[in-house]
């Protein structure tokens, strides 16, 4: 693919047999980002890390993991990265893969860098790459070009992932805003096109568009939010164009608590929800449970 410089992490990458799947868990971490995957040998890669200790506390005792083949972050908003340095000290890291920049007033990111120096975990900023984890790709979307690495803007400097098992693709967009998204669907279209999409922005409407569902054509989107009167996350006119060009196969963490995506090679997939009785509408209304 155009763009992309295939890195292979060889001693991760073991032919899958057809009857495995890739699992993706959309962890319930309130308002934030947390995606837990796990590959068709049982090898763990790391989207992100909530906004507090509370994922990192749990990757042992609730998920069973022991060592993560692959860290990525997303971007630095608490929300998607609070947790990272705690994840960084907890557990082995293969790799990691994040904006490494030395930005002024960031503490969490001098924390990070300093637990990937102590750790001697090896890391790698932003930039086009593929990494393979037991068979599965992930496709680090390149960055526009025009963004600075210390950013006001955090959201549209987001790093995207795509990922591919065999004939499956799922797209985690982080926050991208407008600008990023306009610039990818212009110059990465052929990245975009996906089977389930990881919505952009917990749900807001700044999060998608009409011509950005058009280049990614999801059959699912997976929302990760909490029910926070600040954010009103997510957004009803957001959910209803999912929900358009999803035929309704929308899916929030603040009503279905984790989401676990199963994608296979031939490329279906199904989609499980930690609470699967709940009825209610994913859109914000105030209410908590």
């Amino acid at each position: 693919m155009r763009g992309i410089l295939v890195a292979s992490l060889a001693l991760l990458d073991a032919a899958p047999c057809m009857a495995q799947f890739v699992r993706v868990q959309v962890v319930d971490v309130g308002q934030g980002d947390g995606i837990l995957i796990r590959t068709p040998n049982q090898l763990w890669v790391l989207i992100d890390g909530g906004p507090d200790r509370t994922l990192a506390d749990s990757l042992g005792p609730q998920f069973g993991v022991t060592q993560l083949a692959l860290v990525v972050v997303s971007h630095r908003h608490s929300d998607h990265y609070a947790g990272m340095e705690r994840v960084l000290r907890t557990l082995p890291v293969d790799r990691f893969v994040g904006n490494l920049a030395d930005c002024p007033n960031r503490t969490t990111d001098n924390g990070i860098r300093a637990a990937l120096n102590e750790r001697h975990i090896p890391a790698q900023s932003l930039g086009a790459d593929t990494l393979i984890v037991d068979g599965v790709r992930f496709i680090i979307l390149p960055p526009d070009p025009i963004d600075d690495a210390c950013p006001d803007d955090e959201n549209n400097n987001s790093l995207l992932v795509r990922m591919e098992y065999g004939s499956f693709s799922m797209l985690f967009s982080g926050d991208a805003d407008e600008e990023e998204r306009s610039w990818l669907v212009a110059n990465e279209r052929s990245l975009l096109d996906v089977n389930v999409l990881k919505a952009a922005h917990h749900g807001a409407d700044n999060g998608t568009s009409a011509a950005w569902l058009a280049a990614v054509t999801p059959q699912a989107v997976v929302i990760s939010a909490g029910v926070v009167e600040k954010y009103k996350h997510p957004m009803s006119d957001a959910v209803a164009d999912y929900k358009a060009a999803t035929g309704g196969r929308v899916y929030c963490t603040n009503r279905h608590g984790t989401i676990r995506v199963y994608g296979y090679q031939d490329g279906h997939f199904t989609i499980s929800k930690q609470r699967p009785t709940v009825t209610k509408s994913c859109v914000y209304d105030g209410t908590h449970y």
